[in-house]
């Protein structure tokens, strides 16, 4: 985990480590393969998944043609394949140029070692990972096993084996990499609502802002800085809309990254006709996404307070009709923000 990655951006499709080289004559080992580390922003969390049809390869690396029935018939093949070569031993050995009859491998063991790596290849274990501290690692997928070359089976009674051990190929995983934003304060609010206005005014973060209606497509995350150096991090997550939940436009994109945070705050135009309703709707989202979402601690931000007499008699009446702390304000002007962001570190406190 690198703290300074942001995003997913980074991450190729296809990853292969680089793999060893063959040993040589006169005892000359060949050398190893090298580790691949890939960087990913805290907040990843890394899972298993199905491999998908089109990109379906055979352990040689070659296309294999697209087709359910295919497959399954290939992997049957493969498995039974596994299970002959498990009981021929002379599938764990390369032999000499014109001594495969006349090597006797009836006393020769197979390494322990080798058994075992050769199982947890044929039984990979399915992976989960989530991943929120900087630095933390996860290891995701094994390296070969470099295999013997005949001088490791020289011994009195077999001065010269022309056989050697076959290494073993490495793990091949498909897998799926998800992120969820790490963030203290979680800012939702339907498009347009001026999260991004309100989260360039309280921090250093800088999200696109334009006289026009658009929505954020990705999540931004800013850190406000108090003077007593009390920092806490606030994401702008886009704007949602009815049917989230199920997905409807970027749904499941976007309320992903509100899972994590420990406070939300509602950015909602208190100038539009019935701005209580927009909370509701928002409220409703958050809940039918994951039950109890909106119950954590929570505050609403009215903002584009400023916008004439409709937003003042709003907030008065919106007052009496809730339990949820608000604070008029216009990020715009960057009217009434000091309060709104020390209130939001009370709730974190």
């Amino acid at each position: 985990v690198d703290e300074n990655e942001t995003s997913l951006n980074c991450v190729k499709q296809q990853l292969k480590a680089r793999p060893g080289t063959n040993g040589q004559g006169k005892s000359m080992h060949g050398s190893s393969g090298k580790d691949l580390i890939v960087k990913v922003p805290k907040g990843t969390i890394v899972r298993e998944a199905p491999p998908n049809p089109l990109l379906a390869k055979s352990n040689s690396g070659i296309e294999l043609p697209n087709g359910t029935g295919f497959l399954d018939t290939l992997e049957k093949d493969m498995q039974q394949d596994m299970r002959e070569r498990e009981q021929d031993k002379n599938s764990w050995f390369v032999h000499y140029p014109r001594w495969e009859d006349r090597n006797d491998l009836t006393k020769v063991l197979v390494p322990q070692e080798f058994k075992a790596f050769k199982w947890e290849l044929e039984n990979p274990k399915p992976l989960r990972f989530d991943l929120t501290e900087h630095g933390q690692r996860a290891l995701v997928a094994r390296g070969g096993l470099g295999g013997f070359g005949n001088p490791h089976f020289i011994s009195s009674t077999e001065r010269q084996p022309h056989y050697a051990l076959r290494g073993l190929a490495g793990q091949r995983r498909v897998l799926e990499l998800e992120l969820k934003t790490l963030a203290d304060v979680g800012l939702v609010g339907m498009p347009n609502a001026g999260k991004s206005t309100f989260l360039g005014a309280v921090s250093n973060a800088h999200p696109k802002i334009a006289p026009y209606p658009f929505t954020t497509l990705n999540p931004y995350i800013g850190t406000v800085d108090f003077r007593d150096t009390f920092q806490m991090t606030v994401a702008d997550i886009p704007g949602l809309i009815p049917g989230a939940h199920r997905n409807v436009g970027l749904g499941h994109s976007f309320l992903r990254h509100v899972e994590r945070s420990r406070v939300l705050v509602y950015i909602v135009d208190v100038s539009r006709h019935e701005p209580w309703n927009d909370l509701l709707a928002l409220q409703q989202e958050l809940d039918l996404y994951h039950k109890g979402l909106s119950s954590r601690p929570s505050l609403v931000v009215a903002n584009k307070a400023d916008m004439g007499d409709q937003a003042r008699q709003n907030f008065e009446r919106w007052q009496q009709m809730t339990s949820i702390p608000i604070i008029p304000a216009s990020a715009k002007y960057k009217k009434n923000i000091l309060k709104v962001t020390h209130t939001i570190r009370q709730l974190l406190e």
